[in-house]
């Protein structure tokens, strides 16, 4: 009882950030003799700290009680195609330190991971704040059962022991999971999709993924491959044909190497293979000659948006989200073009979400630090209250509802020591 009271004040503390003993006391039921203690050892272990006097109620004024964000911090990592984006956090999740790589060679991506790991850590060491736990988003499938990375074709995995790996070569616990998946908990947490029960996110960049999020709950399906609309098809050619390369048949079509690719063709048809000056030929500068009325580009981006406007009418007539958030390179290009989204989607839909393109810069290392917050949260957690944890029924520190997309996902973790591997239910 002691450690299951010890962890309720610690959490409505972190909850808070700022409170009293009395406070406390009414706010769980417990003595203010049992609050003092119980403060009393959490001053102690280094995870909450006296701020000085408080005059809130107007009365005699109490000692503040405050959460130590410095007590420990979490290691974020998002894995994209290109490039490698770390953070350090701390434990109210507010970003130390960043560090972006770029993710380019063959068989790169995992030494990628391992190095921007071990350089936040070794900060965190010179700031003499422990890790509590890492969190990864990769851009592949995560097996619910084996932990293997499946369907990765951006970093060229396909049956890759990511969780194993990781778990030998990190001591803290760990967490990987599918990078849309995390994108969806930012967005969930400090995104457009505060409040919101039923949303979906898309990210259109190097490559195309997707997560729903019903009833407040995470989508997995049976394989973890819920969400997974890179696969979706359009095209009624293309069931004529076996995947290429691992992309699915809307990634060949509207991701950003398929938008550039389309370009570079439309243009060397038109003889104009020099039109835009010198350089590789990008999504980017297909966007920004689109921007200046260039009709190759505005053909190629035109094209894009019918492809997607088909797969968000599948989209919302099975599901039926309250909201779209739009995120990813080739996503947050498309802002100018969402009304002509709109207008597609209306003309065969009886029942329209709203669209937004995503506000939050690093969605997936938003997510992946909220990942790992609550990672350490349920592992400081005494027995009695873990499984209510992992089932959301305690509310999620720093924000109200986090756990409940978290908690119900399936994402694999390791405690940092190798070879264990659950599904969080």
């Amino acid at each position: 009882m002691l450690e299951v009271n010890e962890f309720l004040v610690l959490d409505f503390v972190r909850e808070v950030q700022e409170t009293t003993r009395p406070e406390i006391a009414y706010a769980l039921g417990l003595s203010a003799s049992s609050v003092s203690r119980l403060v009393a050892r959490l001053i102690r272990e280094g995870m909450v700290r006296e701020t000085g006097p408080s005059s809130r109620t107007g009365g005699r004024p109490r000692g503040c009680i405050a959460f130590n964000r410095q007590a420990g911090c979490v290691v974020a990592v998002d894995l994209g195609g290109t490039r490698c984006h770390g953070a350090l956090a701390d434990l109210a999740g507010e970003i130390l330190l960043e560090d972006e790589r770029p993710n380019r060679a063959a068989g790169e991506a995992f030494a990628t991971v391992l190095a921007i790991i071990a350089d936040l850590r070794r900060a965190a060491s010179e700031r003499e704040m422990p890790v509590a736990a890492v969190a990864v988003g990769v851009p592949a499938i995560i097996d619910p059962v084996t932990g293997r990375a499946l369907a990765g074709p951006r970093v060229d995995w396909q049956d890759f022991e990511v969780v194993r790996r990781l778990g030998e070569a990190i001591d803290v616990p760990v967490l990987v999971d599918n990078d849309v998946n995390l994108a969806a908990l930012a967005h969930a947490w400090r995104g457009e999709a505060r409040g919101v029960d039923n949303f979906v996110t898309i990210s259109i960049g190097t490559g195309i993924g997707g997560a729903v999020v019903a009833d407040g709950r995470l989508v997995k399906g049976q394989h973890n491959a819920g969400g997974e609309i890179g696969y979706v098809t359009t095209d009624r050619a293309q069931l004529d044909e076996k995947i290429t390369r691992g992309l699915g048949g809307f990634e060949v079509l509207a991701s950003a190497p398929a938008i550039a690719a389309r370009a570079r063709d439309l243009l060397a048809a038109a003889g104009r293979g020099d039109a835009w000056g010198a350089g590789e030929i990008t999504a980017e500068r297909v966007f920004s000659a689109a921007a200046t009325g260039d009709e190759i580009a505005l053909a190629v981006v035109n094209e894009a948006v019918d492809h997607i406007a088909l797969v968000l009418i599948a989209i919302v007539a099975t599901v039926d989200p309250a909201l779209i958030v739009i995120d990813g390179s080739v996503g947050r290009s498309l802002e100018p073009f969402l009304p002509a989204i709109r207008e597609r989607i209306a003309r065969r839909l009886p029942v329209l979400p709203t669209i937004v393109v995503s506000r939050l810069p690093s969605a997936t290392v938003i997510g992946a630090i909220a990942a790992a917050l609550q990672l350490a949260r349920e592992r400081r957690a005494p027995g009695a209250l873990s499984e209510a944890l992992r089932q959301g029924a305690w509310p999620a520190t720093g924000v109200r509802g986090l756990g409940l997309v978290l908690a119900t996902g399936t994402a694999t973790e390791t405690d940092g020591r190798g070879a264990i591997e659950r599904s969080l239910p």
